[in-house]
């Protein structure tokens, strides 16, 4: 199994890069590496992301919460 991370520094986003980058790794991953199967994930919370997965093709497969106690 391959993890590769992508990110968008903040004085760089709303840009569209993220859609840019989501999509070569993307490719990168399928094609030149020869997976069978590529997937991602985000922080709920974090809409612009998962936005630009739906915008390149990704569908929701599953939803996951992680809650901590105030103070951890």
């Amino acid at each position: 199994m391959r993890f590769t991370r992508l990110g968008v520094l903040p004085e760089h986003r709303g840009h569209g890069y993220a859609d840019d980058i989501l999509g070569e790794v993307t490719r990168f991953l399928a094609l030149d590496t020869g997976a069978s199967r590529v997937a991602a994930d985000t922080d709920l919370v974090n809409a612009p992301m998962a936005a630009a997965f739906a915008r390149v093709g990704y569908h929701v497969m599953s939803r996951r919460l992680v809650q901590s106690a105030p103070g951890e």
